[in-house]
């Protein structure tokens, strides 16, 4: 991670004096990368490259400006289902992620542990197959990133982390952008 953390940083040129760290992340047409990022894991941070973390920033930006601040409508996740599985319960990631998959078009659906029985009645192995089977992608927010390993095993689906005890990379990505 840590790798990967200083090459990013090495390769953004960040400018320290600026008020906008990552200014170069801004909207508008993207620097040329060559990124495949669909269908995806994003488990842990580790797994990109500087440029796919660059891409991913610059997508952020793109996308809340001309939602938020053009009131454009990008219903580019339109026809999609997102299941959120909370074992460990957040406001803040919950409301993030229904509000964004929301106004990209597409539904998500909050399960908790009540819900599905997540290790109890239902097997890891059994609920990623079949969430696989209904959704476009797993949101997981576990206690023990085991968890999120098994599930990325057996889904067919991208499996995203949203909080385990290793790692938190979407918080990670938000703090980069917000440092924007």
């Amino acid at each position: 991670m840590l790798f990967n953390v200083r090459n990013f940083f090495s390769t953004a040129k960040l400018t320290w004096t600026s008020k906008q760290l990552l200014r170069h992340f801004w909207y508008g047409p993207p620097a040329q990368m060559n990124v495949h990022l669909k269908g995806r894991d994003l488990l842990t941070l580790q797994n990109y490259t500087a440029d796919e973390l660059k891409y991913l920033l610059w997508m952020a930006s793109d996308l809340k400006q001309r939602i938020k601040h053009k009131g454009e409508y990008l219903p580019l996740m339109q026809g999609k289902s997102l299941a959120m599985i909370f074992e460990k319960r957040s406001t803040r990631t919950r409301l993030s992620a229904e509000t964004g998959f929301a106004l990209l078009g597409g539904h998500a659906s909050f399960l908790t542990t009540q819900d599905i029985h997540l290790g109890t009645n239902e097997s890891l192995t059994d609920t990623a197959r079949v969430l696989s089977g209904m959704t476009n992608a797993i949101l997981a927010r576990v206690y023990k990133h085991n968890d999120l390993d098994i599930m990325s095993k057996e889904a067919t689906v991208p499996i995203i982390n949203g909080l385990s005890n290793l790692y938190h990379p979407l918080q990670i990505l938000a703090d980069y952008l917000t440092l924007q």
